[in-house]
């Protein structure tokens, strides 16, 4: 039997670790019926998994015997998206796939036409989390607060690619071997030419998606899997 994956958010250093979040009690009493002796996958988001058993559930705590100790699935290419901020679930949606493509850090950002309701964070990483938990992998992306264009510009690490409908057509040759970069997608109608210029005054590499103008969603997913993340 499959066992299910469950990611903790304190570190796990001892053979016996107890577990006091309220949400993920809940989850494992009520919602997977689980008790003494159930076996569960565990990891901390440091890179390693491990195999546990149920020694003790109730309302208020768990007790974990960690039983075997693992490697787990961690993208080796760092990958950072810088997402204009679009509709709520929208945002939410690109945050799920763009975890479950390995991206390292999702960064959500202002734009001159993005949304301007913002996002709800902690929402966001129990998506990025879910969706650890989901694919396989043994770390959980970095959601970081919502940035300024030009201060994302300035604190971009690596290469700076940028998806505009007026730039050269892009593939994963493109950044062959080339690592961390940073994506920049913009929000539904696209950057203005006066960001563009940001852009090209940066040296950041302008690039196209084809020649159709895709969803900002859609382009942020389009980006991430045509860079072949993860390697």
């Amino acid at each position: 039997m499959r066992l299910h994956r469950f990611y903790i958010n304190t570190p796990l250093e001892h053979t016996r670790e107890i577990i006091d979040d309220e949400k993920l009690i809940h989850q494992w009493r009520d919602v997977f019926r689980y008790n003494v002796g159930s076996e569960v996958i565990v990891f901390d988001g440091s890179g390693t998994e491990f195999d546990a058993v149920i020694e003790k559930l109730n309302n208020r705590e768990a007790e974990l015997r960690l039983v075997s100790e693992r490697e787990g699935i961690v993208p080796d290419r760092e990958v950072v998206l810088y997402q204009s901020l679009i509709k709520k679930d929208k945002m939410e949606w690109v945050v799920e796939k763009a975890t479950e493509l390995g991206v390292s850090k999702i960064i959500p950002i202002i734009s001159e036409r993005s949304e301007k309701k913002g996002l709800n964070l902690e929402r966001a990483r129990r998506i990025a989390i879910e969706a650890s938990e989901q694919c396989g992998r043994a770390d959980v992306p970095v959601l970081g607060s919502i940035m300024g264009l030009e201060e994302c510009i300035m604190g971009a690490e690596g290469e700076k690619i940028v998806f505009d409908i007026t730039g050269e057509p892009f593939s994963s040759s493109v950044i062959h071997n080339i690592y961390p970069i940073s994506l920049f997608v913009g929000p539904e109608g696209g950057w203005t030419e006066k960001e563009i210029e940001i852009f090209k005054e940066s040296n950041a590499k302008i690039f196209s998606l084809g020649k159709l103008t895709l969803r900002a969603e859609t382009a942020a997913i389009v980006a991430l899997t045509t860079s072949k993340l993860p390697d």
